[in-house]
């Protein structure tokens, strides 16, 4: 007959082992990239992606091209903590989120440096006139972003 403290050591092994095998295949680290479409700019026309990637630990690198939009506009933008209609908070200061000017083949591009966003959370990306203090209700577009692993 075992002795208990040994029946233990085996569940306990036992245990110990199955998690083991299962990690590899249940945690997947993440990229630190992100992505998003607003496939309809309201006033604007046309449509915007946003891709982010990391750069370094604590920053990350956001482009936010645009097509088939008015000719000659200026178009700001930024990105939320929360999801599409949440009207959460930016995650950097305005002026961190440079406006873009269309062209006149209705295509324009932007960048910005931006803290490094965290996994797990939720964030969108909102595309306003610069002439407003931008909110949910009042953008031309919005798009939730997706973490890539």
């Amino acid at each position: 007959m075992d002795h208990p403290a040994f029946r233990l050591s085996r569940a306990l092994l036992g245990a110990v082992g199955a998690v083991a095998l299962l990690s590899p295949a249940v945690v997947q680290a993440q990229s630190g990239k992100w992505v998003g479409t607003v496939s309809t700019l309201r006033s604007a026309g046309g449509s915007a992606d946003i891709t982010i990637e990391p750069r370094g630990e604590k920053q990350s690198r956001v482009r936010l091209p645009v097509r088939n939009v008015n000719r000659d506009m200026r178009i700001a933008w930024d990105i939320v903590a929360g999801q599409c209609r949440d009207n959460g908070a930016p995650i950097a200061p305005q002026a961190a989120f440079t406006q873009l000017q269309s062209q006149m083949d209705g295509g324009g591009s932007a960048t910005a440096n931006v803290p490094k966003l965290t996994s797990g959370q939720p964030y969108y990306v909102r595309v306003f006139d610069p002439q407003l203090s931008p909110t949910d209700d009042n953008v031309w577009g919005c798009a939730n972003l997706a973490e890539k692993p």
